[in-house]
């Protein structure tokens, strides 16, 4: 009996090792941060080491996304916007690439976002113009919908100059593009169904407002938070303000709030809201932790050189500033102190800084 409970422990292990495989282990966190040259590097949230690199073919590696169904498989825009790469994380490589212009028309793709409802659909906020013999002329901006499977464009959706960012509801049956105001859409229909001003602002009593629209940091808490400014022209002050895009609700369900002053205006760039939502965070000259339900201001803390992305560890324990530069700082976000600093290979600059939970 003694035996035969040995033997099926042993066979229970090895299942186990085979399944774990060579890929990073479920449960945790791990933070990806492209590189501006040509590569992405692979942060263990356990560990907070840099574990793993994968080397890109285009150089100015910017945003990117991953397939829901496969984690390691990896999509981002390289060679300035004129490409995408698909990466295999576990392997460190690269297995394809494809343009995204094609013929006479020029593309550079600024952000992209798979489908969750249709993981086979990879979508793009795209720049165009017409290359012709004797003149280029510019093409209104679209979000080019392409067929994974085939490569191809399957479907254009004109969109608003100066937009630059795109988010998935997590249901997948809307998206938004964030520029100067917020558009919505039907992915199915291409249609426009709602929309949050900002530059031309719909909430009454609300002055216009500038966006900082670069990173997209919701992936722990469902809800993207990006910075605004804006100037009370009731007393001719400016103030530093937000808006957020609750993911886990339709657009007529309420999923998009302006907040236009928490304090007068200085400069932060980015900002992430902790996985229960109870606390959000924002980087630029210093680290700040406030209150999400009034926007107090809890606590705030020191960095040695200025950090352009901020993120979050999937249990609200820890946060992690980066961009801007060669290095990321984590803090303890219960006592705002610093407990590391990481080396990386390679400069973020503006490149976008994800986290998958695993």
């Amino acid at each position: 009996m003694k035996r035969t409970h040995l033997f099926a422990f042993a066979l229970l292990g090895a299942a186990l090792l085979l399944a774990a495989g060579n890929g990073p282990a479920l449960g945790k966190d791990i933070f990806l941060q492209g590189m501006i040259h040509n590569q992405l590097n692979i942060l263990d949230g356990d560990t907070d080491e840099i574990v793993g690199t994968v080397t890109t073919r285009g150089r100015k590696v910017t945003n990117f996304t991953w397939d829901p169904r496969d984690l390691d498989k990896v999509y981002t825009i390289t060679d300035w916007g004129q490409q995408i790469e698909q990466l295999d994380l576990s392997a460190r490589k690269v297995v394809r690439t494809f343009r995204v212009g094609s013929g006479e028309v020029k593309v550079r793709a600024l952000d992209i976002e798979i489908n969750p409802a249709d993981p086979n659909l990879l979508y793009a906020i795209s720049l165009r113009q017409r290359w012709l013999p004797d003149e280029i002329v510019d093409m209104t901006p679209a979000v080019l919908v392409f067929d994974l499977a085939t490569e191809k464009v399957v479907k254009e959706i004109e969109i608003p100059r100066g937009c630059t960012n795109i988010f998935f509801g997590y249901d997948g049956s809307e998206f938004y593009v964030t520029g100067r105001d917020v558009y919505v859409y039907d992915p199915k229909s291409g249609k426009q169904v709602n929309f949050l001003g900002l530059a031309h602002p719909t909430t009454p009593g609300v002055d216009p407002q500038i966006t900082l629209n670069i990173w997209r940091l919701h992936d722990q808490s469902g809800m993207a938070m990006i910075l605004v400014g804006g100037l009370n022209t009731s007393n001719n002050l400016p103030y530093q303000g937000y808006f957020t895009i609750d993911l886990k609700k339709k657009s007529t369900e309420g999923s998009m709030r302006l907040v236009p002053e928490i304090g007068p205006l200085y400069n932060q760039f980015s900002a992430v809201v902790s996985p229960d939502r109870k606390y959000y965070y924002m980087v630029l000259n210093k680290v700040e932790k406030r209150d999400f339900a009034t926007n107090r201001l809890l606590a705030t803390a020191d960095v040695d050189k200025s950090y352009y992305s901020i993120q979050i560890s999937s249990d609200g324990k820890k946060v992690y500033l980066g961009g801007g530069g060669d290095s990321i700082l984590v803090y303890d976000t219960e006592t705002m102190k610093l407990l590391k600093r990481i080396d990386t290979p390679g400069d973020a600059v503006l490149t976008h800084f994800r986290v998958q939970k695993r």
